[in-house]
């Protein structure tokens, strides 16, 4: 509803009496009104000032249209200048605002406004309007009439002069701009936009940054009831939620504060050319009415960013704090009929405390398109982040093995609940294929993660065969280089031919802790045709990882990471002639003392045997046993017998104890002489089984009935 003048006259005598009995000295109310101030137009570019007195004016400082709870608002500065030897009153004149059309808008100050009557003088004084506007309204549509009441006047007011746009309204705003000076309590306040970045997944993005302020006056101010927001090139506001030292209120002169600011999911269409973030001040206007009041506007710019790639180093804020991450390199693995993506993450930051580790959630994005989920696997025994150190993550994805891709992107994620996460960063990772590291024989490979320094290395390799097919065994040798007791890491291996062939392994594996350099033998095994060439093989050897975590004593592997590949030692083919110090994994065994007994259905041979056991390594002798063989020359008679070492799973079994011991091998049977025609020699052969299929290791003849050394 429009007011006449006389209503409006008398209103404003209302407001005067109110404003008397309630006033504040002008320099307090200078300072209250200052904390309005907003984008001040350059100055090369301001509008035409309104002529109040010889030596006094009004001009526009500033104006903006915002979208609010309440509708479209316009938001406008004037800035009365009072260059006279007496006070002026503002009481004396007011606005009006007109769009081209004609039509009008009701402007109203804010309150704290309202109480500023008069302008000393030699000052200047800034009066901030809202006013409702259609949806419609753009700002360069609008113009402003200056009145100043006359009681002579038949509508008791008088026209002094109007403040309009020129066609292009854009000319007269502030230049782009990231930093801006405002008056924050009548302090002056730095503000500058010093990073950002707008994570783009699928139809929305994430905007992030970080504003920098800095108290440039001599006393302290505090930060409080200010809210921000992106405001985008179509208009549309998005608020931003503080993630780091919001409740760092406080402002220090020469104290700087970096602020980080977020927006979730907002729609891919939402960038344009530019951004501006938006600081604006919750002021109440009626109990029914509040209003955000726009302080400043800083200007960013959307040009498209580049993700960082392979060794960059992207910050990620929440309310913990603010994380460094790197992704430093990108594997390519072979795993039977797949293979493993597999990047490491480094997490570190700059923080006086520990930090808690984010619950990250990640993806592969191949050629923009198809996505990869990939795990994440703490490769480091940290319960967190300490301050100054790397903690390191192993992404783990899985793809076919005949897939091509050309571009990766890795997507980190921060798990907030089942149904929510925020984007950390994306990386863009170059094209990867199956180039592993080669560990030449004789040089040693090392697991490096906090709290798990070990070093492995292959130590020999065997072949056994029950002829048909063949079983190629190599054995590691792992040594703790922890100063505390170890477990051995799971791991995880294949057989590569030259061809790039893969024969996945059976592992043994240790389960004893080792004691600092300490020391265990490990061994993969594979089950290989017949008479298969060795030459050239290589074993591709990792660590185990079980759904996120590394692989536990008892745990199924079900990928693997940090891999490499191995050249493997010559097996050594000579089969002894004697049965003395004959080796075999970790012992090494003599026979001594032979002889034979034989009547018409029985045959003795007794022996004396010395175990010996290299005790430095931890081993596992399951599906291990050692072979005793008495064959007849002419190959008409054959008999073994199967030892357990050390112990055995039933008390039936025989087992062969450490030490010196002597042992008696019986043979019964009802037609031994007619399979023995010649009593001239015999051979005495020893075997080693491994998984049911056996090596010969040496082999002896010998005369009947004599006793050898």
């Amino acid at each position: 509803m429009k007011l006449s003048a006389k209503s409006r006259i008398l209103l404003l005598l209302i407001a005067t009496m109110t404003a008397t009995l309630g006033a504040v000295p002008n320099q307090v109310i200078l300072a209250q009104g200052e904390s309005y101030k907003k984008d001040e137009i350059d100055e090369s570019m301001r509008l035409s000032s309104v002529s109040i007195a010889p030596h006094s004016k009004i001009e526009l400082k500033n104006a903006t249209v915002m979208p609010t709870d309440n509708g479209n608002m316009l938001f406008f500065t004037l800035t009365v200048t009072n260059g006279e030897n007496t006070t002026i009153s503002f009481l004396d004149y007011w606005v009006k605002v007109y769009n081209k059309s004609g039509a009008e808008f009701t402007p109203d100050l804010l309150p704290l406004d309202k109480q500023k009557k008069d302008i000393p003088a030699g000052q200047q004084v800034d009066y901030t309007f809202y006013a409702p506007v259609n949806d419609a309204t753009l700002l360069q549509d609008l113009w402003f009439r200056i009145t100043r009441w006359d009681y002579n006047s038949a509508d008791l007011e008088k026209a002094i002069g109007d403040i309009r746009f020129p066609e292009q309204a854009s000319d007269v705003f502030a230049p782009e701009a990231g930093n801006k000076i405002v008056q924050i309590g009548n302090v002056p306040v730095s503000m500058e936009i010093t990073k950002w970045s707008a994570l783009q997944n699928d139809a929305y993005i994430t905007p992030k940054l970080t504003l920098k302020v800095t108290n440039k006056g001599q006393a302290s101010t505090k930060l409080t009831g200010y809210q921000y927001a992106l405001k985008a090139s179509n208009g549309a506001m998005y608020p931003l939620e503080i993630t780091v030292n919001g409740d760092k209120q406080q402002l220090q002169p020469d104290v700087p504060l970096d602020l980080q600011l977020k927006a979730s999911q907002l729609p891919a269409s939402a960038i344009g050319e530019r951004w501006d973030v938006v600081i604006s001040q919750s002021i109440t206007v009626t109990s029914d009415l509040k209003l955000n009041v726009p302080v400043t506007t800083l200007k960013v710019s959307t040009e498209q960013q580049t993700s960082p790639a392979l060794g960059s180093v992207v910050e990620y804020a929440n309310k913990d704090g603010v994380y460094q991450l790197k992704v430093e390199k990108l594997d390519r693995l072979p795993w039977d009929d797949q293979d493993v993506l597999s990047a490491d993450l480094s997490i570190s930051h700059n923080q006086a405390d520990a930090l808690p580790f984010p619950d990250i959630k990640a993806y592969y994005e191949l050629d923009g398109g198809v996505k990869v989920e990939a795990k994440a696997v703490k490769t480091d025994r940290a319960v967190g982040v300490p301050p100054g150190q790397t903690v390191h993550f192993q992404l783990v994805g899985k793809i076919p093995y005949t897939y091509p891709f050309a571009a990766t992107k890795l997507v980190l994620q921060d798990k907030l609940s089942d149904s929510a996460a925020e984007d950390m960063a994306q990386f863009m990772l170059p094209p990867t294929e199956i180039k592993l590291p080669l560990v030449a024989f004789g040089e040693q490979q090392s697991i490096t993660g906090a709290g798990r320094s070990t070093q492995y290395a292959p130590r020999e390799i065997n072949t056994y065969t029950d002829g048909k097919s063949d079983l190629l065994e190599v054995q590691l040798e792992v040594s703790n280089q922890e100063k505390r007791s170890n477990a051995v890491p799971r791991l995880t291996a294949f057989l590569k031919t030259p061809d790039d062939a893969l024969y996945p392994t059976k592992i043994r594996e240790v389960k004893q802790k080792l004691n600092p350099q300490g020391k265990a033998l490990v061994s993969f095994a594979a089950k290989l045709p017949k008479g298969f060439d060795t030459k050239g093989l290589r074993l591709v050897v990792g660590e185990s990882v079980t759904e996120q975590r590394l692989s536990l004593t008892d745990d199924k592997a079900d990928a693997y990471i940090n891999a490499v590949e191995m050249e493997l030692p010559v097996e050594k083919p000579a089969v002894s002639t004697g049965l003395k110090d004959v080796a075999f994994d970790q012992y090494s065994i003599s026979l001594s003392k032979m002889s034979t007994w034989l009547d018409s259905t029985q045959l003795r041979v007794n022996f004396q045997y010395d175990l010996k056991k290299d005790s430095f390594f931890e081993t596992n002798n399951d599906g291990s046993k050692l072979i005793i063989q008495f064959a007849d020359m002419n190959g008409n008679m054959t008999y073994e017998q199967k030892y357990y070492l050390e112990s055995a799973p039933d008390k039936d079994d025989v087992r062969m104890e450490l030490g010196e011991h002597n042992y008696k091998m019986t043979i019964k049977d009802s037609d031994l002489l007619g399979k023995i025609q010649s009593l001239k020699q015999y051979k005495l052969s020893i075997f080693h089984e491994f998984q049911g299929m056996r090596k010969l290791l040496a082999s002896q003849t010998m005369d009947w009935f004599a006793i050898t050394d």
